[in-house]
Parts: C-alpha cells; sequence; structure tokens
C-alpha cells in the first residue's frame, strides 16, 4: 500500500508522478499486456495483410513482429508532470530460416526489426518490393489507442487501485 498525503491539488499531483508510484503503476503486467494486442492486431493488419511472402516463412505470433511477448514498456519517465510511456516492440530478425536470395542469414538478423518495417528501409533488404515498403505497425497502434482509450485508462486507474488509491 502507498501512503500518500497532500496538502493542495498540485501537492497530490506531484505525490501520484512519484518515481516509486508511476513505475509501480506501469509495471503492471495488464497495462502491457493492452498495449501488446493493440499493437499485435496493428501488425496483422498494417503488415502482414499487404503481402503473402513467397520467400521466406513469417514467424508471426512464434516469435515475429505480432508476438506480444517481444512487445515491452522499457521506460516510464516523468516530465513537467507528464508520464511518458515507451512501448516498444522489440522483434530481432530471423536467426533460423530457408536462406533467401542465395543468402546464408537474413539481411536484419541480430538487429531489431521494428524501424525497417515501420518506415521501410529498403537498404535493410536483400532486394526491393513489397516487403520494403513502409508498412507503419507503430502509428496505427497509436492511432487505435487514441481512439479508443478506454481499455487502456481503465487498466491504469486498476494499477492506482491496486496500490491501495481510491479512483473515480
Amino acid at each position: 500500500m502507498v501512503k500518500i498525503q497532500a496538502t493542495s491539488l498540485d501537492d497530490l499531483q506531484r505525490q501520484l508522478l512519484r518515481g516509486d508510484i508511476i513505475n509501480k503503476v506501469f509495471g503492471d503486467k495488464k497495462i502491457e499486456s493492452i498495449l501488446a494486442k493493440t499493437m499485435s492486431q496493428a501488425v496483422h493488419d498494417v503488415v502482414y495483410r499487404k503481402y503473402i511472402p513467397q520467400e521466406y516463412k513469417r514467424r508471426g505470433n512464434d516469435g515475429g513482429l505480432s508476438d506480444v511477448r517481444n512487445m515491452k514498456i522499457t521506460k516510464v519517465e516523468v516530465n513537467n508532470g507528464k508520464v511518458r510511456v515507451l512501448f516498444e516492440n522489440l522483434t530481432m530478425g530471423q536467426s533460423h530460416y530457408t536462406p533467401i536470395y542465395e543468402q546464408p542469414v537474413d539481411s536484419m538478423y541480430g538487429q531489431f526489426i521494428t524501424d525497417t518495417i515501420e518506415d521501410g528501409v529498403s537498404d535493410n533488404w536483400y532486394r526491393q518490393g513489397k516487403w520494403s515498403q513502409a508498412r507503419p505497425f507503430v502509428q496505427e497502434t497509436i492511432a487505435r489507442i487514441e481512439a479508443n482509450p478506454t481499455y487502456l485508462i481503465n487498466a491504469i486507474k486498476d494499477s492506482y487501485r491496486k496500490l491501495g488509491l481510491e479512483v473515480k
């Protein structure tokens, strides 16, 4: 249980944004799960529906870009009364697959692939095609959360409640 004593609304806000409280709130796996499920669906809709690969096998929910196990809250910070949460897709290039274009390893082997897929960094592919075009699943994730933030807001409120605070 967290103890908060505040003498004003500003003081209350400062107390609620203390690093120890914020880290506990955003350490709640329910919040991370909501973000991950939203991103996973965005990957399926924006990335995977763009084309069906012939040159390689997609990992999908088994270690691939849509696998929620690869999605984590990696940083939480408070600055000027605002909380910033860094949520990342930490999927890396394939380490085991059938070689593509006579190459012995994936062009992104051992590297994070989010920026390459999100922005369409064609230099990171052996050849260009539909797969090397931008497929902005991160932007889609943000848009979906902004369009319907209720689940996330409720998870944050629940996390504060778990700390013993009354939240309406």
